[in-house]
């Protein structure tokens, strides 16, 4: 990582040595047919990470163990891949060497065929309907005012729970699965808080977030019910809702957004100060001048939804045959799937591919995809899954399909390695006019 150009403000913090292009300078229409052409419509989108100061890496995204620790990080390690995200994230880190916010830190980039990088969104405001297609577009377009790909797709790897929080607009699901944590039992003890106790009542709730920075330890993850998440299935966690997440590593979607309220002071990563708690809640979710306002706080809380007697029921996902995209030596699986808070809000597809074998992938709509193990190609994006990543280098394991790939037909994905191909898909709302796991429900 040792670079002159690594200081400069306009490089991604993880790839000093790639020259990133301004798309809003123009000339973003040429390099999208030029991206296209390249592999039939499949991108190569560039591995994103970044770290968060109240949390502690646990070494679970393949990187090399020196690249945990980037000495330009001021101590804080590395606990989160970014897979897909068009909007940079904010997550309290500064680059000593620039004393900023890591460059567009999060934000998902593409590889050209000339070995610069361009980020996503400057790509799908180029051309929306030939990257997104008309519906995720028009979707996009009226649930943000702006076009932008509609969900958020990351890892998160962290040693212990983090803090128990909430988010009050931004729902969540989760992907817990072997390979992302090899060796881990069956039979596991990792567990996530959720909600609350049916027996909780408000003022006892209101009690414990008054003592918030005042004492030892103000005790909010007690409140809650703890489950073991059963790995290689999903769950659907609604906005709103308290939880801290597993010790494992999770492989996440959510809404493209990025906010959060902490309700806990005190976690095995050290202490969380009141006015901290409140950094990442945006204005129109919960107004600056009522920050630290507890009452206030109480009396927009949920209860309803976090005292749900049959939470785990409703939103656990087991994993079910996908019967569309299975086939001789293809099995899929859908991970996350049905109607969530009322509607099709995302879901996860996960296509396994045997030795020699090869199949015709053509989704209804753009999706997002990662390599889970073996190695292959999806159109003429070769694909291979690492280890001991080396944090600079270019590693080719996340793509995404556009439209223009489906419009001809999709792609065909095949295993050209010895062990078996494994591909996750990420697909936005809406993405499938039969929802998955309907006939579940009914």
């Amino acid at each position: 990582m040792a670079s002159s150009q690594s200081i400069l403000a306009d490089k991604l913090h993880e790839y000093p040595q790639q020259d990133v292009i301004d798309g809003a300078s123009g000339g973003s229409d040429s390099i999208l047919d030029d991206c296209l052409n390249q592999n039939d419509g499949v991108f190569q989108l560039l591995h994103r990470y970044a770290g968060r100061t109240f949390c502690t890496p646990g070494k679970r995204l393949r990187l090399d163990a020196k690249s945990y620790y980037p000495d330009y990080m001021n101590g804080t390690g590395l606990d989160e891949l970014w897979m897909c995200c068009t909007v940079p994230i904010v997550t309290g880190v500064v680059d000593t060497r620039t004393n900023k916010a890591p460059f567009r830190e999060g934000e998902s980039h593409v590889l050209t065929p000339s070995g610069q990088v361009i980020s996503l969104q400057d790509l799908i405001t180029a051309n929306p309907e030939a990257v997104m297609g008309q519906k995720v577009t028009a979707f996009a377009k009226e649930l943000f005012g702006h076009i932008t790909w509609p969900i958020v797709s990351k890892k998160f790897d962290n040693l212990n729970p983090i803090p128990h929080h909430l988010h009050w607009s931004k729902w969540e699901v989760y992907d817990i699965n072997s390979f992302d944590n090899p060796g881990v039992s069956p039979s596991h003890y990792h567990t996530t808080a959720m909600g609350l106790y049916p027996f909780v009542s408000k003022d006892q709730f209101l009690e414990c977030m008054q003592s918030f920075g005042k004492g030892e330890y103000n005790g909010v993850r007690h409140l809650s019910p703890h489950v073991m998440m059963q790995l290689d299935n999903g769950f659907v966690m609604p906005n709103g809702v308290l939880h801290s997440p597993t010790d494992l590593c999770t492989h996440e979607l959510h809404v493209t957004m990025d906010e959060h309220f902490l309700a806990e002071d005190l976690t095995l990563d050290g202490r969380i100060g009141a006015a901290d708690a409140f950094y990442a809640c945006r204005e129109e979710d919960f107004p600056k001048d009522r920050h630290e306002d507890w009452e206030y706080l109480v009396e927009k809380f949920d209860f309803e939804a976090n005292q749900d007697p049959d939470f785990v029921l409703n939103n656990k996902r087991p994993a079910i045959t996908s019967e569309e995209f299975s086939g001789e030596g293809v099995d899929a699986k859908w991970i996350i799937y049905g109607d969530f808070l009322g509607d099709q809000k995302c879901s996860i597809l996960r296509l396994t591919v045997q030795p020699g074998g090869k199949t015709q992938f053509c989704p209804e709509t753009p999706t997002l995809f990662h390599t889970n193990g073996g190695s292959g190609r999806v159109g003429k994006l070769s694909v291979q899954y690492n280890q001991d990543m080396v944090l600079g280098q270019l590693y080719s394991e996340i793509g995404f399909i556009t439209q223009a790939a489906l419009n001809s037909g999709g792609v065909e994905i095949e295993n050209t390695g010895s062990e078996p191909l494994v591909l996750t898909f990420d697909f936005p709302q809406n993405a499938h006019s039969t929802t998955p796991g309907a006939a579940l429900a009914g």
